[in-house]
């Protein structure tokens, strides 16, 4: 039984996972190592057969270009493709017909058989593979046709060029080298029997397109590069946008909490203390204080509940609009609190059939809150009045006190901002709260004597 493949962590074969994690320089390496095997070894092969080259040196000649190629065009490709254009057609052609003997480089022996001639179709490799890497590894592709359609002139048209000048200027005595020389060109117009030029424009073509293919590869590897880069940062900015709306969703936990248990518990408190002070003369005034307290507590209890289960069960990142919205019945309910710790409380309120389902609702009612909060707990005030405007213009909130601490001071919110400790807490929960909905809050002296707290909310959408 087979056993299964392994893969890494994104899907790959580990093979291929191992392949990408090793140096470029060792990737070439050891892909120019199994190139020259496979190359040299299925020469060998064919060697003895009827497949064996005419000239088995000048493929040696080109294995060797092939093999120094893939190992090197990448870490110094404009070197590389100096070397191959320049020094591939010399080498051939040095190889091929002898010539180097004859001009007296006597370790280039003149081979068993002389053409003067591309032997095969798959000596082109070396310069269509420099033409591609080089094209991959950033060379301007003009300079890479430049060198590598220059070189194929050279080895298919300057090859044959050469030999028949040479051989035109040669004494008679090279003939003892017997007929392998008899059909080498020995003018120029001989060359058209050696040269093809149908496989010439072919193999032109065929390293134009491989050039091209590899500046596309190189672009396509930029634009990779780019789309990662830019992934990178789309995920910077989803981890900074994340943490930014968990510390809002915290925000406005808090403000919701702060308005639910400050408003009620301030109220449980106050009428606790004053149940106290008279418990001793007026025992009934101390249970009807117990049975409001009881009943308070219950509706605070509820609107907690409320509260943890919209953050329980609602969508991240939905924001405001899953928080519960009370309805005018509450906030009437919020003045009647006051009037049972001995503050009146007028209220001037929409009509009663409006439904309070948007965020800036929401919003209204919480600065409505807040303000009687710090009306009940900081202002000694005994008379408050609310008045909730609505209409196109948007919604005009005012809470008046007549309380007894004297008229804010003209940078309320700023000291309040700054001191963040006591009645300041309430003004800038309320301030953030408006300037959330796109409105404005703003604390002043009131027509009552006391304090005046102005919110104007933009018209809801």
């Amino acid at each position: 039984m087979r056993a299964a493949p392994s893969y890494d962590s994104d899907g790959s074969p580990k093979v291929m996972g191992y392949w990408r994690r090793l140096p470029a320089v060792q990737q070439d390496l050891l892909l120019a190592a199994l190139v020259g095997v496979v190359w040299f070894v299925g020469l060998a092969a064919i060697n003895g057969s009827q497949l064996r080259p005419k000239n088995p040196s000048v493929s040696v000649v080109t294995g060797l270009f092939l093999v120094m190629t893939v190992a090197l065009v990448r870490q110094v490709p404009r070197t590389m493709l100096l070397c191959v254009s320049l020094l591939y057609p010399l080498f051939y052609a040095a190889a091929e017909t002898g010539l180097a003997e004859q001009l007296g480089f006597s370790f280039l022996r003149a081979p068993a058989i002389s053409d003067a001639a591309l032997q095969s179709e798959l000596h082109l490799i070396p310069l269509l593979v420099v033409g591609y890497l080089a094209a991959a590894s950033g060379v301007r592709r003009f300079t890479c046709l430049f060198f590598t359609m220059g070189s194929l002139a050279a080895l298919m048209i300057g090859l044959p060029a050469v030999v028949a000048i040479v051989m035109s200027n040669v004494s008679e005595s090279v003939y003892r080298y017997g007929e392998r020389y008899a059909n080498l060109p020995r003018d120029i117009y001989s060359l058209y029997d050696y040269i093809d030029i149908s496989l010439f424009v072919f193999a032109e073509a065929l390293i134009c397109g491989m050039v091209l293919l590899g500046a596309n590869a190189l672009r396509r590897r930029k634009n990779m590069l780019v789309l990662e880069q830019r992934n990178s940062a789309l995920v910077r900015l989803r981890t900074i946008e994340a943490e930014r709306a968990a510390a809002a969703e915290r925000t406005r936990i808090a403000r919701d909490l702060h308005d639910v248990v400050s408003h009620h518990m301030s109220a449980v408190v106050i009428r606790a203390q004053a149940a106290d002070r008279v418990a001793d003369q007026k025992p009934e005034a101390l249970r009807e204080a117990v049975r409001w307290i009881a009943a308070s507590g219950r509706e605070a209890l509820t609107a907690m509940r409320e509260t943890v289960r919209v953050l329980n069960n609602g969508v991240p990142g939905s924001g405001v609009e899953m928080a519960p919205v009370p309805d005018l019945a509450d906030v009437a309910r919020m003045g009647d609190r006051l009037k049972a710790v001995g503050i009146n409380v007028t209220m001037q309120l929409p009509t009663r059939s409006r439904q309070l389902a948007s965020a800036t609702d929401l919003t209204a009612v919480r600065i409505i809150q807040e303000a009687l909060t710090n009306v009940m707990v900081h202002a000694k005030a005994t008379a408050a009045h609310v008045s909730w405007q609505s209409g196109p213009q948007g919604e005009l909130l005012t809470i008046d006190d007549n309380g007894s601490g004297g008229p804010p001071p003209v940078n309320a919110l700023e000291t309040a901002r700054r001191q963040e400790s006591g009645r300041g807490n309430g003004l800038i929960g309320m301030r953030e709260r408006a300037h959330a909905s796109g409105g404005t809050l703003a604390v002043a002296a009131g027509p009552l004597g006391g304090w005046r707290v102005q919110a104007w909310l933009p018209p809801q959408r």
